[in-house]
């Protein structure tokens, strides 16, 4: 299983919904089974015999080969308990048929949950508490992940809800080697520190006809994704809210900033094609038309399969804003929970544990190529091979560890668009910078208001 089938967060939203139902697995050779973790029973069959677990995911067999390859190497290889899996496209459905069925008293037993959703499901009592649990496993320690923003998203004042299953994740700038070295750069782009350097760089490999762009020397992202704003917003010493969620925190002068630099670059500088609906970033890039673009350190799959053999890139983290103390961005890792409700839930709880640990972890990612922040996948003989062929991986940690947390407001996806909606017409020139920082704070403090009053 090669790097190219493991599927990037927004290839999977598009593809969820083909495989929802019944899971089919495709016969897919697995490597032999690694020992169970030492403080589990699992494998030995006496965890849970006789119990069927139900195992919730939106991680569809049939979009995926490494996936169903995971999923069947699972069922052979976890022997202490029957595995029953539920697969949901991601989305509004997902989150409705976990909250229906916590409410009905037929929850799953193990669930994979977005770091969008998994604070809204706590604050609602669906969870349990792992502490019990993770207390008595050190290989699931906090200080045994990456990123300080991975324990964010999984624990609330100081209790821990989550154990991560995905990721570590992280908004990055992908750059055209070619291009930069042209231009007297660095082809890896170390000499992009901070924003006026991105500002330079962007000019220098801007090409224009006239006054339209034909070769862009940065992408200003449209802003409708979150992690687009937050992680400038990082970069520029910012948060989106505070550690509790209570209220918005980008009113400022740092968010101020940000929008400005956006403006400037698409409006002053010139240096971006503008934005649409029809505009696909990562073709522009790997066609050789945009020098910079907003990215992720999951695209490398999808820039492998779609560059040309000459084509040389690589990734940086997001340049220091004025008000930073160096570069940033944001960072998410998905998890693993447990619903309250479940009939077996050290059942449970064992094949999560099963799951999230070495050797068992570094397994998958043999398997999938699906890493977890767990720091022994990326100690692992698999890593090292895995950096020799793709070595742009190499940005995974340090992003990491750089990241601010994802903005995780409650009822996220309205949230996120009232956000998005304001802050692109700034871009656009519809509305000046403050206006639109007044109103998107407005209206997710009010979506905060009516989450805390539910």
């Amino acid at each position: 299983m090669n790097e190219q089938n493991a599927l990037n967060r927004r290839q999977f939203l598009k593809m969820a919904g083909l495989a929802a139902g019944a899971m089919t697995f495709a016969a897919c050779t697995a490597p032999v089974a690694p020992s169970a973790p030492a403080e589990s029973g699992a494998g030995a069959g006496a965890a849970a015999e006789g119990v069927t677990l139900r195992y919730r995911t939106w991680h569809a067999p049939a979009a995926s080969e490494g996936d169903a390859a995971w999923y069947e190497w699972l069922t052979e290889n976890y022997t202490a308990a029957t595995i029953e899996y539920e697969n949901v496209p991601f989305g509004a459905e997902y989150i409705q048929k976990v909250l229906a069925d916590s409410a009905a008293g037929t929850p799953p037993d193990l669930l994979h949950s977005s770091i969008i959703w998994a604070r809204e499901f706590y604050d609602r009592g669906v969870l349990l508490d792992l502490d019990d649990y993770i207390n008595n496993v050190p290989a699931l320690a906090p200080d045994q992940f990456y990123g300080e923003a991975t324990n964010a998203y999984r624990s609330k004042d100081g209790k821990y809800y989550g154990v991560p299953w995905e990721g570590p994740d992280a908004e990055i700038l992908a750059v055209n080697s070619t291009l930069l070295e042209a231009a007297g750069y660095d082809p890896k782009g170390a000499d992009i520190q901070t924003w006026d350097d991105l500002i330079e760089a962007a000019l220098a490999m801007t090409i224009r006809d006239g006054d339209e762009v034909t070769q862009a020397g940065y992408l200003v992202p449209n802003f409708r994704e979150i992690q687009y704003f937050n992680s400038l917003l990082v970069s520029n010493g910012g948060a989106m809210h505070d550690e509790a969620i209570s209220q918005a925190t980008f009113n400022n002068d740092q968010g101020l900033q940000v929008l400005q630099l956006q403006s400037d670059l698409m409006n002053e500088h010139k240096v971006s094609f503008p934005i649409s609906p029809d505009r696909q970033d990562d073709q522009l890039f790997v066609q050789g038309k945009a020098a910079i673009v907003h990215s992720g350190t999951w695209a490398t799959a999808q820039y492998q399969d779609q560059k040309a053999e000459e084509f040389q890139y690589w990734f940086i983290i997001i340049p220091q804003g004025p008000n930073g103390s160096g570069r940033a961005g944001t960072t998410w890792s998905n998890m693993f929970v447990l619903p309250k409700g479940t009939p077996s839930p050290d059942a449970a709880w064992d094949l999560l544990q099963y799951c999230t640990t070495p050797p068992v972890v570094i397994t998958r990612f043999e398997i999938s190529t699906r890493t977890t922040p767990h720091k022994e996948i990326f100690e692992s003989d698999k890593w090292t091979e895995v950096l020799q062929s793709v070595p742009q991986k190499e940005v995974i940690i340090p992003a990491a560890e750089a990241g601010g947390v994802y903005p995780f407001f409650p009822f996220f996806t309205e949230a996120n668009d009232a956000i998005g909606i304001e802050l692109e017409q700034v871009i656009n020139g519809g509305k000046e910078a403050q206006e639109a920082l007044n109103e998107a704070e407005r209206k997710v403090n009010e979506v905060i208001a009516r989450r805390a009053s539910a």
